[in-house]
């Protein structure tokens, strides 16, 4: 069984959406609500979406910018700004500017701490790596988007985390 992530943004809030299946066969869970369709890739290169209630959906993604798609169907082409979580996140980071504030560092995937680079109370630059988080088989550096001091360390070397589980906390201001 394969599972994707992604990040939508549409006029409210972002929202999650989980993408599981294999084959023909797959779920599709947003808001809670989950529904299952048939999918099958068509000679041309387009994806036909089939739900046990009648709807048919049939059309092409193409990548666009980072961060977006863009859905081509009979009707016509939309953009839509759908992003795997990790992207989501660089392309919508907050830059502190002249606020003050806090950022929680979360993992963005489950994973194994294999570092932890920073300890409560020290002073991390803008791009220091802080975390070092083992997920599917690959090494991630987990970086400062801004300069602060750690507020708090949540995680240690060696711990498993879920994902979107809390791992630091930075305080910045503009004299950090």
């Amino acid at each position: 069984m394969r599972r994707r992530d992604f990040i939508f943004r549409g006029d409210g809030e972002p929202e999650e959406i989980r993408l599981e299946g294999g084959g023909d066969s797959w779920r599709l869970t947003r808001g809670g609500h989950t529904e299952t369709m048939s999918m099958a890739e068509l000679p041309d290169g387009r994806l036909s979406l089939l739900f046990p209630d009648g709807r048919q959906l049939c059309g092409r993604v193409v990548s666009g910018e980072p961060g977006q798609v863009e859905v081509v169907t009979a009707g016509g082409s939309r953009r839509v700004h759908l992003a795997d979580p990790l992207t989501d996140r660089l392309s919508h980071a907050e830059t502190s500017g002249s606020e003050s504030g806090e950022e929680e560092i979360r993992a963005l995937m489950p994973g194994r701490v294999l570092e932890v680079r920073v300890a409560e109370g020290q002073r991390v630059e803008e791009g220091q790596v802080l975390i070092v988080l083992e997920a599917m088989k690959m090494q991630n550096e987990i970086r400062a988007t801004s300069a602060g001091v750690v507020a708090r360390c949540v995680v240690s070397a060696g711990e498993t985390v879920e994902g979107r589980a809390l791992m630091l906390l930075i305080h910045f201001s503009p004299n950090s």
